[in-house]
């Protein structure tokens, strides 16, 4: 070799990029280079004369050391990655390839190692292997990784003759942009630390997760899981300086009697949760086939209902509200209405709830005071407004941090009058009074006034209601409709009555219909009915007409 190659050789082994380390016959050091020593610690003169054994880092048993040898012995090369000890301690990995150097005559003269750390490499493959089977943002299982341990679990509690539970789980609770990440990685820290170390929980959607739980003996072990993870999620996440409310509902199919794979289960657990969501804000539900037929309907009236509100095809129709003698007209009740070209009339009972559980039922309620508002206000160029409006207000609104600011920016935009105003919200609304009571102080504070719909069918603590700014009790019309046929329920009634009196709050009755009725409600104190006998829910224009001097 010249002068010239043997200067180049220096060069390469001096600037390269991989470390380099040039052994004798018995794998004692001659030489290293500055790569060598930057990625392992080591200095030529710290290692010089001594064999590579110091780098070992005892993740690896003699016999891979044994082949290793075996394999240069037998072809002069070996490359892999193992796992060496720098000499501040760590342990990192490399790709390495050991060649012999022979001479002339085949004799092996050296050996020449060349590692590259690959650590940053693994890291990355780490990162793909995450991505490809973990959530980014809560650390859960995706839904393919959850795929491949449903498949394990089934083949385990088949061969075991045992059932496995898988629970979707519904939150809901939070709107807010900005902290909907934090909202969602509190609730799945939450949901983590209340479960077993064999389940596997997974999230699947939004605000969707899915719980497996192996080797159950029936609906009754599903049953306390659930009950058990609702009640975790009653206690308030911290997000940020924030105390917040999650509202959960969990729908549960069995495996493999709901389902006989993934798909199937998946798809009878989330017709079960559809179904959870109409009883409530804590519930859960176990799968029947009738649900399939429910979330189907339900799939086609959302879509049907997206397409109304965006067409603006929805209508306004109002009810009004008498004084106890039935001659003076003491508010105007909107309520909405929807008639579809292919669903027909549709109730609001069947499309309320669904609003709410899609998230619709914040454009729902802001389609609705828009146009009730403007109702109102030509009426008011009329003179024939009634001296109150009535609004039907959902808990999912009174929810939403932004809904004070919205109905604020209704008010401007109509100029209707806030103390001309009225929200009614129903009685299950004081079950959990912590979610709503910032709102509804704020709109109090506005001067709108409160009234609670449908009082006496939840069953709500009283020490709730006195710790609202409420002006009203309104009698479920369940309740009327019984007067004259069952004494008990008439009993109910008064003590209603009594208790509104005792709080200073008005009464009205809904869904007043005969003259005995009302001569019961008249009797026992009751200031204002609602209903047939007095007058039906009708359009702004007919109700100007029909109502508007009295």
């Amino acid at each position: 070799m010249s002068t010239d190659e043997l200067e180049l050789a220096h060069i390469v082994f001096k600037n390269a990029a991989e470390g380099i380390c040039i052994t004798d016959t018995e794998a004692r050091v001659l030489a290293v280079n500055e790569a060598f020593t930057r990625l392992s610690g080591y200095s030529l003169e710290e290692i010089k004369g001594q064999t590579l054994s110091r780098l070992r880092s005892g993740r690896h048993s003699p016999e891979f050391y044994q082949q290793m040898w075996k394999s240069i012995a037998e072809t002069g090369r070996w490359q892999g990655e193992i796992w060496n000890r720098s000499k501040s301690g760590d342990i990192y990995p490399e790709w390495l390839s050991i060649s012999a150097v022979c001479d002339s005559d085949g004799e092996v003269m050296h050996y020449v190692g060349v590692f590259t750390d690959i650590a940053r490499i693994m890291e990355e493959q780490a990162q793909l292997r995450d991505l490809a089977y973990f959530d980014p943002l809560t650390g859960l299982p995706n839904r393919t990784l959850f795929r491949d341990r449903f498949d394990q679990v089934a083949r385990r509690v088949l061969r075991e003759m045992k059932q496995m539970g898988l629970l979707m789980i519904g939150i809901s609770g939070h709107a807010e942009v900005e902290s909907r990440d934090a909202f969602i990685r509190a609730v799945s820290e939450r949901l983590k630390s209340e479960l077993r170390e064999t389940d596997t929980l997974a999230r699947v959607g939004e605000y969707e997760f899915v719980l497996l739980i192996e080797g159950i003996d029936g609906p009754r072990s599903a049953s306390v899981t659930a009950n058990h993870l609702l009640k975790a999620m009653e206690r308030p996440v911290r997000v940020g300086e924030s105390d917040l409310y999650p509202a959960a509902c969990i729908g549960i199919g069995l495996y493999p009697m709901d389902g006989h794979n993934m798909s199937s289960l998946l798809a009878a657990a989330d017709a079960a949760m559809l179904q959870a969501r109409t009883r409530g804000r804590h519930a859960y539900s176990f799968y029947s086939a009738e649900m399939t037929a429910y979330a189907n309907e339900r799939n086609i009236l959302e879509k049907r209902l997206r397409v109304a509100l965006a067409n603006n095809a929805l209508g306004l129709v109002f009810q009004p509200l008498f004084d106890a003698s039935g001659e003076r007209l003491v508010a105007a009740e909107a309520l909405v209405r929807w008639e579809d070209a292919e669903l027909g009339v549709v109730a609001p009972e069947r499309f309320v709830p669904l609003a709410e559980d899609v998230g619709l039922i914040h454009a729902l309620g802001e389609w609705v005071m828009r146009g009730a508002f403007a109702a109102y206000m030509a009426w008011v160029e009329q003179a024939v407004a009634p001296p109150v409006l009535s609004l039907n207000v959902s808990a999912r609104q009174l929810e939403r941090a932004d809904f004070v600011a919205s109905v604020e920016a209704l008010l401007n935009e109509t100029g209707m009058d806030p103390r001309r105003l009225e929200f009614e919200f129903r009685e299950s609304v004081l079950l959990d009074v912590a979610y709503v009571v910032s709102s509804l102080e704020a709109v109090s504070a506005l001067g709108i006034g409160l009234s609670i719909d449908g009082f006496g069918t939840g069953f709500s603590p009283l020490s709730n209601l006195q710790s609202l700014p409420v002006s009203k009790l309104n009698i479920d019309r369940s309740f009327v409709r019984m007067i004259g046929d069952d004494h008990e329920n008439e009993t109910l009634i008064r003590a209603i009555v009594r208790v509104a009196q005792t709080l200073g709050l008005k009464v009205v009755a809904e869904g007043v219909e005969t003259e005995n009725q009302a001569g019961f409600l008249r009797q026992e104190g009751c200031d204002h009915f609602q209903g047939y006998l007095l007058g039906r829910a009708v359009p702004a224009e007919d109700f100007a007409r029909y109502f508007g001097r009295r």
